[in-house]
């Protein structure tokens, strides 16, 4: 996994150091053009103060420019160059007090922030020295004698030092409190730039999709999105940065191992910091769990309007076909026919043979019968022996023909009556079975093994 290097790398170690050194060395740079652009006092090597002046200001553009490049060691390495450097321009300047010292403050809180205590103070130890070296070579002491002056300036720098490193370590104190309960959440927690790099993460994502929080800085978590999802994660990060806070966003993400995973995240922006703030709930076990869920609930359904013995729709799925078919053959001005199917004489035959043997005679029946079906008809076992069929979009002598070919396949020697009839495009639905339902019995009177058609209502 590669990181975003665009705008350099995020959180690389040494970066804010050298970035602080450069701009003190600039800073400095200016002071010294502005000291010799406002009235001054007499004696400074003007010449060698813009000489020095320059090389400070392109060595600290080098620094920020370069700031992710410029390895640690080295930035100290220029922090205490620039300790020697100032006590230079103090000699340049020609007076041991004046506003180039301001540059020692600066050195002092920079050391004090950045660097570890012990290194800090060496730094301090150091910048005094060349400061002591300073005041051993000007010529003017202001009043003061050089070993007065220095020790007002090393009381003032240590004060500054200690005063400084007690306030840095009770806010890395309090950051430490805060890393660890960012670090204790069970949910993956992460804040990301402008870019939608992430600047930080917490451990949970490595407990959950398996990335350290240093493999994940740098990186557009966008890019670790499933390719169907990212286009949707895109645009809830541009309400994001419009200031709507985001709420439950679903998305796919990519474990380290390359599975996909489930994320449920919410999202805001700190407009003060420019960063937004997430927090990720793995969800893919609960959608797992809905998924199974929602296939149970179908293979329920489907149960429920199945008949479990053929497999064909039942008396339930008819119910809702019903009003939609008579609903379509009327938008379509198409004739609509209904056929019931009745087994002859299957009670003996049940009776006889035993009620397994009469099972399997109703599962070739469906079995055959459906074969002869064009796809738009619809089979339905209505009940026991009882079976119904709805044809659409044939004429009567189309319909009987169909019928016709479902009685000559019944299988295992058996023989069905039925009766079928034209809808009217008036009558409901409980009326057209009802007419069919009629010329059935009209057919089983008549000495079953026959197709009776119900006249049209007049």
């Amino acid at each position: 996994m590669q990181a975003d290097t665009e705008q350099g790398a995020i959180g690389v170690p040494g970066q804010a150091e050298a970035r602080a050194v450069g701009t003190i060395l600039m800073a400095g740079a200016g002071l010294v053009w502005l000291s010799l652009v406002l009235p001054h006092p007499g004696g400074a090597d003007t010449l060698a103060l813009l000489l020095t002046s320059l090389a400070m200001f392109a060595t600290g553009l080098a620094c920020r420019m370069l700031a992710a490049e410029v390895p640690l060691a080295a930035t100290q390495a220029i922090l205490a160059a620039t300790s020697a450097l100032a006590s230079v321009l103090v000699i340049e300047s020609g007076i041991a007090v004046g506003q180039y010292g301001t540059i020692f403050v600066w050195l002092t809180l920079a050391s004090a922030y950045y660097l570890p205590r012990k290194v800090a103070a060496a730094h301090i130890g150091w910048l005094l020295a060349c400061y002591a070296g300073a005041l051993a070579l000007v010529e003017n002491a202001s009043g003061y004698s050089p070993l007065t002056r220095w020790l007002f300036t090393a009381v003032s720098l240590t004060v500054l030092l200690l005063f400084t490193g007690l306030v840095v370590a009770r806010r890395a104190r309090a950051d430490d409190r805060a890393r660890h309960f960012f670090d204790l959440s069970q949910d993956m927690l992460s804040t990301l730039d402008r870019s939608g790099r992430c600047v930080e993460a917490n451990v949970a994502w490595e407990r959950w999709l398996g990335y350290t929080p240093e493999e994940l800085r740098g990186v557009r978590l966008i890019d670790l999105a499933h390719p169907d999802d990212r286009e949707r994660a895109l645009a809830e990060a541009t309400r994001v940065f419009d200031g709507v806070h985001s709420v439950a966003l679903e998305t796919r993400v990519r474990a380290k191992d390359g599975s996909w995973h489930w994320l449920r995240t919410s999202s805001s922006l700190s407009a003060d910091e420019q960063l937004i703030y997430s927090r990720s709930t793995d969800v893919t076990d609960l959608k797992q769990v809905e998924a199974e869920r929602e296939r149970l609930l179908g293979e329920v359904e489907g149960l429920a309007r199945s008949d479990p013995l053929t497999g064909l729709p039942n008396r339930r799925a008819l119910d809702e076909a019903m009003p939609r078919e008579l609903a379509r053959a009327r938008r379509a001005e198409e004739l609509l026919h209904l056929a019931v199917v009745d087994l002859d004489r299957f009670k003996a035959y049940n009776d006889a043979h035993g009620h397994q043997a009469g099972d399997r005679v109703l599962r070739d029946c469906a079995i055959a019968w459906d074969s002869e079906l064009r796809g738009e008809d619809m089979l339905v076992r209505f009940g026991g022996e009882e079976f119904l069929v709805l044809l659409p979009g044939c004429t009567l002598e189309q319909a009987e023909e169909i019928v016709e070919r479902l009685r000559a396949v019944t299988p295992q020697g058996q023989t069905c009556s039925v009766g079928l009839a034209g809808w009217d495009f008036v009558e409901n639905a409980e009326e057209l079975l009802g007419r069919a339902d009629a010329a059935l019995y009209e057919a089983k009177e008549g000495g079953r093994d026959r197709l009776v058609a119900a006249a049209q209502p007049s």
